[in-house]
């Protein structure tokens, strides 16, 4: 049996949603790292006219359709962060973010 380890992510955009998602899958510990209040990572500033330059089909998790209702081939920015969002509620990843920590350094120590 492979020892379960910790694993500590920075940032909950996009790419640390799916590191963690990963983590959890390969049955290993993660924790988030979010300096935020929410998850989104630069959608969370980004001006709310802003549309996706790409086709909303190359821009999904490939486990996770874009809702139906979303019927714009370049959703907008609140559209791609309620899309982000609800990826993290339905694959319950919300539970292994702490939000409002910044990390401010890291240290890698190995192991004796």
């Amino acid at each position: 049996m492979k020892e379960k380890k910790k694993v500590g992510i920075i940032a909950a955009g996009i790419s640390g949603l799916l590191a963690c998602k990963y983590v959890l899958s390969r049955g290993h510990d993660a924790i988030v790292f979010e300096s935020q209040s929410t998850v989104g990572g630069v959608w969370t500033k980004t001006v709310w006219t802003t549309k996706l330059q790409t086709f909303k089909s190359f821009y999904q998790f490939s486990d996770f359709p874009w809702p139906s209702f979303v019927t714009d081939d370049f959703p907008n920015a609140r559209q791609v962060l309620d899309y982000i969002q609800s990826y993290a509620r339905h694959f319950s990843l919300i539970q292994h973010i702490k939000f409002n920590s910044m990390v401010r350094s890291i240290d890698y120590r190995a192991r004796a």
